[in-house]
């Protein structure tokens, strides 16, 4: 029986894994830009009731939304662009032609402290969000960069893997802890019931 709920519990653990690692609380969502930082979170209408920022499930409309923590960040323009991720080592490498969806640069969070657009992503895929902030005074510039992916990416899929099967290791880990422990305590009364005087005989040679 105890068996069959562990294994009841990993394979309910093994559904929900997904949807956990695609729904994220917004503090994981985290932009740094420069010393400041945003919150970087995105919503679908199929799916109106989870915020995503690292996997968005599907490609397709989003809303994109950007907060300031820093009130520095309200007196700056900030050019906010969308780029496909092609393993470029600088995000200056083939800005233009990586560049899928563009906000000129502006004092988008002057009023509010946040910014929301929409995209349509065109398929699955890998993706970075791109944020370069600029003061009055030029030479003061930040720049925040924000990796995540679309749909049915094969590296999210195994990182799913990666987590499912660490999950699985340590609750397997805990399983024969304590079916060990189990069984050192089923002997411990009966080796506590034997008689101090019922000794066995000494073998003779």
């Amino acid at each position: 029986m105890r068996k069959a709920l562990a294994l009841a519990f990993l394979l309910l653990c093994a559904v929900a894994l997904p949807a956990q690692a695609a729904s994220v609380h917004p503090r994981d969502c985290i932009l740094r830009v420069g010393p400041d930082q945003m919150t970087f979170t995105a919503f679908q209408q199929q799916r109106s009731h989870e915020t995503f920022c690292t996997h968005i499930p599907d490609a397709g409309p989003a809303v994109l939304i950007l907060d300031a923590d820093q009130n520095e960040l309200r007196d700056m323009q900030m050019e906010i662009r969308i780029l496909r991720d092609v393993g470029q080592q600088d995000w200056r490498d083939g800005l233009q032609e990586n560049t899928v969806h563009f906000l000129v640069p502006k004092k988008y969070f002057a009023e509010k402290g946040s910014i929301s657009f929409d995209y349509d992503f065109p398929g699955d895929g890998r993706y970075i969000l791109l944020v370069r902030a600029i003061g009055d005074d030029p030479t003061r510039e930040y720049v925040g960069q924000y990796s995540f992916s679309v749909g049915e990416t094969l590296v999210f899929y195994i990182s799913l893997a990666v987590a499912f099967v660490a999950f699985l290791f340590i609750a397997f880990g805990v399983w024969g802890h304590a079916q060990r422990k189990q069984v050192t305590s089923a002997g411990a009364p009966a080796a506590a019931r034997r008689p101090h005087g019922d000794r066995p005989a000494p073998s003779s040679h």
